[in-house]
């Protein structure tokens, strides 16, 4: 099978560069072109060690810039979609396994300097429970991405309208929205989203210590690291700690 013959055998999801000059993705729309700016901007725009493995869905990039050990997860196999190809083309060394969130185990896949979150969270009912198993695998920092709610409320009529045009304190307050059906994007794999400071208090109390957050558009990304606290299911330390 020629090069273009596997590019076009795959539903693509992200921009790949599978050969060096060569690009393959979806179309963008301009809030999805935001929010990957927003991402890279944050992610790979800081001074980080070139030796740390990485769990996420950038695994390409991490891997093109140092990364000792990749390490990919999707509940899908790896042909479902793209990534066999992009991995076959880049003659890439990542890892991949068919694992969700809350099959991470640090006796089965190790633990990470680096745990990449992104796009993930608000397709998730358990949410505070993918954190806590987030927090058991990460021994550095865990850089989490998300739809949040300040600025896309969605009302009973599907318009989505800011928080603060309710009142002006909720945009501060600790919300979460509930989606039963497919009121977010028309989409019935998203569940939940939440304010920037109910994110930020649920990574708080899930073992992790926020250390920095920003806003772009109806997304939020938040930089933790793993810290010593009290939660529900019991006490989560640092590793060795």
């Amino acid at each position: 099978m020629t090069t273009e013959q596997l590019i076009a055998s795959r539903q693509w999801y992200h921009t790949i560069e599978v050969a060096p000059g060569r690009l393959h993705a979806r179309p963008l729309q301009p809030v999805d072109a935001a929010r990957h700016d927003g991402i890279s901007e944050r992610l790979y725009g800081q001074d980080r060690p070139r030796h740390r493995p990485v769990h996420g869905f950038f695994s390409f990039e991490a891997e093109r810039r140092g990364a000792e050990r990749v390490l990919a997860t999707d509940r899908h196999p790896i042909d479902h979609c793209a990534f066999a190809v992009a991995h076959e083309l880049k003659k890439s060394k990542v890892e991949y396994t068919v694992a969700s969130v809350f099959d991470i185990d640090p006796a089965v896949h190790g633990t990470f300097d680096v745990v990449l979150f992104l796009g993930v969270f608000y397709h998730l009912r358990h949410q505070l429970l993918s954190l806590e198993k987030l927090r058991r695998v990460c021994t550095g920092y865990m850089f989490l991405e998300t739809q949040v709610l300040d600025q896309e409320f969605v009302m009973s009529d599907g318009r989505r309208i800011p928080l603060s045009s309710l009142h002006p304190e909720l945009e501060n307050s600790m919300i979460l929205q509930f989606y039963p059906g497919a009121q977010l994007n028309n989409d019935p794999s998203n569940w939940f989203s939440t304010t920037t400071k109910c994110l930020e208090a649920m990574v708080d109390t899930s073992g992790f210590k926020v250390r920095e957050t920003r806003r772009f558009g109806g997304r939020a990304s938040v930089i933790a690291t793993p810290s010593r606290t009290k939660c529900r299911s019991g006490t989560i330390s640092r590793a060795g700690g």
